[in-house]
Parts: C-alpha cells; structure tokens; sequence
C-alpha cells in the first residue's frame, strides 16, 4: 500500500479529493452555493484541509476536480490544489464518482504522486467535521485489511414502506439501521482501481456520524436544512475576566486605543470615562514602533487626514507609544474602577510583557489576521483571542482559526469588523456576525468604525456577543483615531441602548408577561349577552356581542356556542356564563 516513488516527496500520504463538477440540474451552480457564508467546495476543502493537519503519516494532499474555472478558482481560495482539468467526459450527469476518483489518481501517479489512502470528500455535504474525516482515517490505517470506510447516519426507528402502489402504510420488514450518506469515504488506492467500488458488500465498514451532520444537498430544500442546522450548532464560549462570552450577553469594550496620544495620564484618564460610561472593558494597544512597521511604511488616508500628513507610520507610532512600564499601572487603576484592562499586542515581545502583566485575553487587530506566525505564538501562550476580522474574506477568517487551532486550541472570539475610518453603515453588512457564527462555532461581536452609536446598538440587538468602539476625550484632539470615536457621554448612551437591546431579545418564545395581565383585562374583549332569552332558547350568533372587558368567555368561543340552549334565562348586558349554556349533545360543554 505504501508508494514506492520517495523522490517524488510523498511517501505513505492521504489524498483528500474534493469532486466539484460545474454542473447541476437541481441546483443551478451547485457547489459554489454557501451554506454558513462558504460555498460547498469551500468547506469540503476546509473539512480535508484541517484532517490533513491532524493526519499522521504524508506528506499529504489536497485536490478538487473539477471542470470548472470559477470552483477551481474557489478551491484554491480554501487551500486545495487544482493540479489538473477534469475532462468533459468526466463531467456529466451519469458520470460516477468512482471514474473521477480513478482519473484523479492516475494523474496524479503520472507525476509521481501516490498514496496510500484516498479520501473522497463530498462538497454536498457542509456539516461533516473534519475530526470525522480524522477518526474514518485512523481506523482505516489501524486496520490490518485497510477495509474501506463509509459514512452512514442512523435512520428514524420506526421505518415504514407503501405495499402496493397506491397502498397502506406498513412497517419495513428488513429495514436498515443506518443509510449510506455519501459525505466521505476512504478507500486504498489500489483497491479502487481493482474493484470501482467505492462500497463492497461484507467489506466496507461503516463510519457512523450523527444526523445533525448528514444533510446530503441534492435539492434546494436541503440548502435551507443546512443553513438552518449550522445556525443551531452550539458556539463554544469563552471566559474574560468574569464574563462569560457567548451565552447571551453583550460584552462591551472601550477601545481607548492610542487615543491618550503618547500621555500616560490622559490613559488613566480613558480608563476612568470607560468605566465611568459602563463599559465592561477598556482596551488599550501595545506594541514597539521599529517592531510594527519599517522605517518607509507610509500613513493610511484617514490617518494623514487627521493631522498626520507627510509622517510615516514608525514616526507616529513613536508619538502614540507608552513605556513598558505604563501597562501594570492602568491594569491596577482598571481593576480598582471595577473594568477589565486588556491590550492589543503587535508583536512577540509585547504579547509577552502583557502576559506578564495579567491580560485575561488577547485581543487581535485585523490587520494581523494573515500574520500566521504572530497568531500562532500568541495561540501558545494559552489565553483566549479575541480576533477582528476587517478587510478579510471568509476563507482568510477560516485560516487564521486553523491556525490558532493547531497552535493550542485556545477559545477565541470574532469580530465582524469594516477597516474604514469612518465605515460607511452602508458598509457595514451586520448579518456577516450570523455567517460567522453559523461557519465556526465561536462567539462574533462587531468592532464598530462608523460614526455614532446606532450600529453598536443595531449589532447588539442582531445578538452580537462583543461590541467594541473606540472611546475618546475630545473628538477634536490631533491623532489617527480620535475622529472615529465617541466621547464620553455619547459612549455612555451606546452602553444604555447596548444593555437595552441585549435585554429585550429574550427567549424566542411568543409568551404573554407578566406586565400585560391589566392591559389584557381591559383591551380583550368578552362575549355579553345582547338579548333577553328564555330557559330553553336556542343561541343564535345576533344573541351575542363581544365587549370589554376580557375578563369571561373569549369572543374566539361565540361559534361553539351557536345552536346551544341556554340552561336559564339571561338578561341583556350581563356576561356569558358557562352556566348559563346546557351542555351540547355531544357532552362537549
């Protein structure tokens, strides 16, 4: 089973294969629909990108074949190779996986690249987790057989079939306790080529997975359960300070930023109006000027506009810079006034000394979202991240979590973030904390750059999990950041309308409060009697009106009691009784 070809550099590795063909008939471009914010080829990639990660053995490989420029283009977005065109023949609407397979292989053995396992990685199948493709894998190669694997899911118990056509319903005699699902399967390499079977009777084994991730898009229905299924899956929490992230609340943070322009007293300052403003963080940046930019980097627009022009970056952010010795001191005056201090390291040495003094997270700039190796260093320090995501696509987001995840696993948060100084709100896109969510599984805020507080507020009652918005003194001072922020007490207002909002989402359910009895009493309606009857009348609809107030009989009940009799005569302008109506003949009262 092992490839006999070392100087190809692929010595006993896996093949994940992604098939994506451009065409399909029930679902017009098929794999580049998305379920979560990712198209289809892009989590099947993901999905075997992550597995190889955690795989033994390899090197290992990545492909999607596909006859499609646009889902190739995809492919490589999310990190599959795209070694070769799968040919026109191969691309059809009967052609089986099992060709596409053996031609992906024969391709790849042409150019000395053989392995020995093959995993077949189905786009139309978004919910698979990639420790799925890792368990079918390790079981396959602890197999002395190395028996091919298949994905089942278990079906409903009570299986029933039609006898006849058409005809009664009756319990299956034989059936199944699981279905084949497709999603993945995993197979020697040399056996798929002997026998073009994917799944042999009485040898594949079964991988079972849970249904929740067994949706199989074939219709345009099964899109609407995906997307319903990945909204539903639990995000894993983190904790900050004493703050639960990512079970209902609003975590709110004060970006102070460098907006003390290089003065550690007007710091102290920024922490004294965030926690004066109710927010539950204050967050400052940290970093050495030489470490952040190089002696050329120019300013951004919104930087030179706000005073800052013909400097370069290192120049001003040798203004904005506090003293290593500045940070023990605002962490102790953030704890004194009852706010938790964190900071945004820009590099090793910073993340360390903000370690050092006791940051419970780390918070992460967007613009080092691609910087793997700082995101990785500060993974192994082992506290939580807190990761802005501003001018990055989904797949860059999936990447920087992959990342973190293979570097110690530490619980992160998102946030949704538009890198504009001032964001337009036309910009700023809010349902993308949703995909997000959906996509990963993590708690997602919004780092919000627009101008005042309604986005802030507007993202906490969308159920952001963090809002974070930059705080200042005065608009007006000279600096990169001052013009977007909120002074005080227009910061103090967003906290109000962020703690309202987060308060007024609730459970879900449609309930009556308890605030509403007096007002039901009085608004509802009662059905009242508009006639005088006698013992033995029959009730017809003009014998009664509906007043208030709803303290009796609801108007909802006037046509059951229609054709009935009353039991005793009733009097114009009195309530309806259920004494007052005999009992029906059906016994029903």
């Amino acid at each position: 089973m092992s490839p006999a070809n070392p100087e190809a550099g692929v010595l006993g590795g896996v093949l994940f294969l992604v098939p994506a063909r451009g065409g399909s008939v029930r679902i017009p471009g098929k794999n580049l629909r998305e379920v979560a914010g990712i198209p289809l080829v892009g989590h099947a990639v993901r999905q075997a990108r992550v597995a190889a990660n955690a795989i033994p053995g390899g090197p290992h490989a990545v492909v999607c074949s596909t006859d499609d420029p646009e889902i190739a283009a995809c492919a490589r977005d999310w990190g599959a190779e795209v070694p070769f065109d799968r040919p026109a023949s191969l691309a059809t609407a009967d052609t089986v996986s099992v060709d596409v397979a053996v031609h992906a292989l024969d391709t790849l053995a042409a150019a000395g690249r053989t392995y020995r396992a093959l995993v077949l990685v189905q786009p139309t199948s978004p919910l698979t987790i990639p420790a799925d493709l890792v368990a079918a894998v390790a079981r396959f190669d602890g197999d002395p057989d190395h028996a091919p694997m298949a994905s089942v899911t278990p079906t409903h118990p009570a299986a029933w079939h039609v006898a006849g056509t058409p005809g009664p319903l009756e319990p299956a005699a034989d059936r199944a306790d699981h279905m084949l699902t497709g999603a993945f399967y995993v197979i020697a390499p040399d056996e798929l080529k002997r026998e073009r079977l994917f799944v042999a009777s009485g040898r594949t084994a079964a991988f079972v997975v849970p249904p929740d991730r067994s949706v199989d898009v074939d219709e345009p229905l099964d899109l609407v359960v995906a997307e319903a299924l990945a909204r539903a899956r639990p995000v894993r929490t983190l904790t900050v300070g004493a703050h639960e992230v990512g079970t209902g609340g609003c975590l709110v943070i004060a970006e102070a930023g460098v907006n003390h322009n290089g003065d550690l007293a007007l710091a102290h300052r920024l922490v004294d109006a965030a926690a004066d403003a109710g927010a539950d963080v204050v967050k400052f940046q940290t970093f050495a000027p030489e470490r952040l930019a190089s002696a050329g980097a120019p300013t951004a627009e919104y930087q030179r506009a706000a005073g800052i022009a013909g400097d370069g970056q290192q120049e001003m952010l040798t203004r904005l810079a506090l003293a290593d010795e500045a940070w023990p001191a605002l962490r102790e005056h953030a704890e004194k006034r009852g706010i938790i201090f964190l900071s945004s390291p820009f590099d090793e040495a910073s993340a360390h000394l903000l370690e050092r003094v006791g940051v419970p997270a780390f918070k992460v700039g967007s613009g080092e979202l691609t910087n793997h190796p700082f995101l990785a260093s500060l993974a192994r320090i082992g506290r939580p991240l807190l990761v802005s995501t501003g001018m990055a696509t989904m797949s860059e987001v999936a990447a920087a979590l992959d990342v973190v995840a293979r570097n110690g696993d530490v619980p992160v948060a998102l946030f949704h973030c538009v890198s504009s100084y001032p964001a337009q709100p036309a910009d700023a896109n809010l349902r993308a904390i949703d995909s997000m969510r959906a996509a990963f599984g993590v708690p997602v805020g919004w780092s919000c750059h627009t101008d005042g507080i309604d986005l802030g507020i507007a993202a906490a009652a969308r159920g952001a999990d963090l809002v974070e918005k930059h705080l200042t003194l005065d608009r007006s001072m000279p600096g990169p950041d001052h013009g977007a922020s909120l002074e005080p007490d227009a910061f103090a207002a967003m906290v109000r309308g962020i703690r309202h909002a987060t308060s007024s989402l609730g459970s879900g359910r449609k309930i009556p409060v308890a605030a509403e009895r007096d007002v039901a009493l009085v608004a509802r309606r009662s059905l009242y009697w508009a006639a005088e009857l006698p013992l033995g009348a029959a009730i017809r609809a003009d014998d009664l009106v509906a007043l208030r107030p709803g303290s009796g009989m609801a108007p909802a009940e006037r046509d059951r009691l229609v054709g009935r009799t009353v039991r005793r005569a009733v009097h114009a302008g009195h309530a309806v009784e259920r004494d007052d109506i005999a009992a029906a003949a059906d016994g029903i009262s």
